[in-house]
């Protein structure tokens, strides 16, 4: 197995470290591109077997749009897919064979979108400004629970038929077969997750440990079997493919702390991002509150209980923020994400030291350095 091979996407970057970094921008702005692209010529055939007859007159047929719905739309960064082939060209494979597996496994995380109460990108927890109407209607509440169901079914099989195409372009079915063990893994701590996040809302007397865990399952998972997907189907051996997952699940515990520690930061105050998440009557906790909680005396516990009590606005959002600052809450989740940072960086230490590694290395969060105050 080689593992010098250029990179497949562009040339290789100049010495100078302003044009390795201008490279490797264009580098996954140009992987992204091949994704989307991929995305869009597929999405007609998933839109379509996610249609659902409804009587004429009936509340579904009435609110169902004339276009495909959100959970059927490219959504977010694309991290998942990016890391899916990242880790495949980490461990010396080529693009083509494992792209239709990074699409494949957007369209899982389209389903899952697709599966909650919120459209994609809608959770009221992540307003800009809090307090304000969010103007994108549930999913749920748009066409219908039944409808909503199946549309979010749907791209969950458009996986094994992106697999297929994967051992069409060459990859082994042992691979393919292991590939499926891995998501299905996976897909088992998501529920086993969110069944413990559901039980969390609007509950502050949560343990932080009980929250790591369950954010391992939620976010850590999903991404630590992107990595162990695209190493595999590349035919990494055991070694680096481990190391991939280690690397992935403690990148998403980092990023998913280095976001919920975003209302700590002054430049992303600014922006009113909330103190805590999860749907305007059923808050969900994050780990800072937590802390903060743990650490509060009893005027500054009251304080929390009564704010986190209160559907999102302004005024809690900028209370949670005070009370979360003044108990210091917010500095040990900040090592928390130093932490996870340093075990992810760490795993891929394992691999050979190629662009695509360094690629990687790059997703990894930068330890908060700024004033949280």
């Amino acid at each position: 197995m080689s593992t010098a091979q250029p990179d497949p996407l562009l040339p290789p970057a100049s010495g100078a470290a302003d044009a390795r970094q201008r490279t490797a921008a264009a580098q996954d702005a140009r992987l992204a591109d091949l994704i989307i692209g991929e995305l869009d010529r597929r999405l007609a055939s998933v839109a379509k077997h996610a249609a659902v007859p409804t009587a004429p007159g009936t509340p579904a047929a009435r609110r169902a749009p004339a276009a495909p719905a959100p959970p059927l739309a490219p959504m977010g960064g694309l991290l998942r897919p990016l890391l899916l082939v990242r880790s495949a060209l980490a461990v010396g494979g080529t693009l083509a064979p494992v792209l239709p597996a990074a699409v494949g496994l957007e369209y899982v995380h389209m389903g899952s979108l697709g599966h909650r109460t919120g459209a994609p990108g809608s959770d009221p927890g992540r307003r800009d400004v809090p307090g304000a109407p969010d103007p994108r209607t549930a999913v749920y509440d748009r066409l219908g629970s039944a409808t909503a169901v199946v549309m979010g079914s749907t791209p969950l099989y458009a996986w094994f038929e992106a697999l297929s195409e994967c051992a069409a372009r060459g990859v082994r079915e042992d691979r393919i077969a292991a590939v499926c063990r891995v998501q299905a893994e996976a897909g088992r701590a998501v529920r086993a997750g969110a069944t413990r996040e559901r039980a969390t809302a609007g509950r502050l007397d949560i343990e932080a440990e009980h929250w790591l865990e369950t954010a391992r399952l939620t976010t850590a998972v999903p991404f630590a079997a992107a990595c162990r997907v695209g190493a595999t189907l590349a035919g990494a051996p055991p070694e680096w493919t481990d190391a991939l997952a280690v690397y992935g699940e403690q990148l998403g515990m980092a990023l998913r702390l280095q976001e919920e520690l975003r209302p700590y930061v002054p430049e992303r105050t600014r922006r009113g991002r909330r103190a805590h998440r999860g749907a305007a009557y059923e808050p969900l906790p994050t780990l800072p509150l937590l802390l903060a909680f743990d650490r509060a005396d009893v005027r500054q516990h009251d304080a929390l209980c009564r704010a986190f009590a209160v559907p999102a606005g302004a005024g809690a959002f900028r209370l949670i923020r005070s009370l979360v600052i003044e108990t210091g809450g917010h500095r040990v989740a900040a090592g928390f994400v130093q932490r996870y940072a340093i075990r992810a960086a760490g795993a891929l230490t394992a691999l050979p030291d190629t662009s695509h590694r360094r690629r990687l290395e790059a997703l990894v969060p930068t330890p908060v350095t700024g004033p949280l105050r």
